[in-house]
């Protein structure tokens, strides 16, 4: 019955339409962590046919994350986030998602209104 609902309702087209939006992945300029770890979660949600694996998974996402967010990351970790076990990163990125930290968001492109009389330091 599952065999069949999916077959229906996700064809061969649109599991690779939705393996090569979770493959893409990236982290937006003025994104927060937790904002972007729920829209990979929504690619994955919108394409319950992908397969990909865990790991796989967990790797598309943080190869995906800009600079700032991963050196954030892998401070935390006390090295590299990627060396940890598959679900100390998971709990790592949840704990540090649900705090909210507004600093990874990308400040460097959000534009900055100027009059013409300041001057930057």
């Amino acid at each position: 019955m599952v065999e069949k609902f999916l077959k229906k309702y996700f064809p061969e087209s649109k599991t690779a339409e939705g393996k090569a939006a979770i493959s893409s992945f990236h982290q937006f300029p003025d994104e927060s962590l937790s904002e972007a770890l729920e829209r990979f979660r929504s690619l994955q949600r919108k394409t319950p046919t992908h397969e990909f694996l865990e790991p796989i998974q967990l790797n598309i996402f943080i190869d995906g994350l800009r600079p700032q967010s991963k050196q954030l990351l892998d401070t935390s970790t006390g090295g590299k986030l990627k060396l940890k076990t598959l679900e100390e990163a998971m709990e790592l990125i949840k704990n540090m998602a649900a705090s909210g930290h507004a600093i990874l968001r990308d400040k460097t492109h959000i534009p900055t209104k100027r009059s013409l009389l300041e001057l930057s330091s």
